[in-house]
């Protein structure tokens, strides 16, 4: 009994380290390297392409994420300290904004790969597709979709008292918690299977683009499409890169969901269950490492972003 109690406040104790320190840690190096790449994407030689405005909305909603939702988690995990708790209203606006933000960030970085499957296409109707005001539509739309979506959460959930003077942001309706066990589910599951297949039609157009030459073709606003290109190549493989970290990183949540999904109804120990919010709690650090490190990711791989942000640097 007594190593079975050392063992779950080891565990306690590794949780409360990683959010005090590590946690920290990935705030101020995310919340920098969002400021940067909006700074350097909303530079008018690279907001001209239509992949830059998915990127520049990724990072808005991500230095929301990393600012307000990694924050939250390092008081509650890492202090104790529950703001959710201070008002139903404020509850239901994070839980509502921790969801609608968290799909979003995925959603834009899926628009933003298909938009750059669209570009690279030897369709040169497909190839129209790839325009400013398809990325302002989608992004708009797909905004007020994910909001009305999540809308459920702004009168189902509530403050909730589990055990005498300890209070949770939480909702008490069985079919709502149900919903959410099974939308996160699919969500960890469906957004890395799209993600991939994008990705491998992209780098299909890519090596069909070498063998046959593809002739620009200016959209309507008056922008000229050119997988060619040396921006293009680099928005490429930025994305590209992106995108294989952000599936790396959340291959564990999907793991640790599935997991939760089969053992849920088993009987298991104090341990046990330690042990599975344990792992729930590093999931969620693991979800937003790809957010906070994507600056630094860019920097490695395109020669253009480290020549941007140079120039950034120098004040140029």
């Amino acid at each position: 009994m007594s190593s079975e109690m050392d063992y779950i406040k080891s565990l306690v104790s590794a949780q409360t380290y990683l959010y005090q320190y590590g946690a920290a840690f990935f705030i101020c190096i995310g919340s920098i390297g969002c400021i940067f790449n909006l700074i350097i994407f909303l530079k008018k030689n690279l907001r001209k392409n239509p992949c830059s405005v998915y990127f520049i909305a990724y990072n808005v909603i991500n230095l929301y994420q990393i600012c307000i939702s990694l924050l939250q988690a390092i008081l509650i995990y890492g202090y104790s300290i529950s703001v959710a708790t201070w008002s139903n209203s404020y509850c239901r606006f994070v839980y509502f904004s921790g969801y609608v933000f968290d799909i979003l960030s995925s959603f834009y970085l899926i628009m933003a790969s298909i938009d750059r499957m669209l570009c690279t296409s030897r369709n040169a109707r497909i190839r129209r597709h790839s325009n400013h005001r398809v990325a302002y539509t989608c992004i708009i739309v797909g905004t007020i979709c994910c909001m009305l979506f999540h809308s459920p959460s702004l009168i189902l959930v509530n403050i909730i008292e589990i055990i005498p003077n300890y209070y949770v942001c939480y909702s008490n309706s069985d079919g709502y918690l149900a919903f959410t066990n099974y939308y996160l589910l699919i969500k960890v599951i469906l957004i890395p299977t799209v993600m991939i297949i994008c990705e491998i039609y992209t780098i299909k157009n890519m090596q069909s683009s070498h063998r046959a030459r593809v002739i620009p073709m200016s959209n309507t606003m008056g922008t000229v499409l050119n997988p060619g290109r040396p921006k293009d190549r680099q928005l490429i493989k930025i994305l590209l890169v992106n995108i294989t970290v952000y599936i790396i990183f959340n291959l564990v949540p999907a793991v640790i969901s599935l997991y939760q999904q089969i053992v849920q109804y088993q009987s298991k120990s104090l341990a046990q269950s330690q042990m599975i919010s344990f792992l729930t709690t590093v999931s969620n650090v693991a979800g937003f490492i790809p957010i906070c490190i994507s600056c630094y990711i860019n920097l490695m791989v395109s020669k253009t972003f480290r020549n941007e942000m140079k120039n950034v640097l120098l004040c140029k």
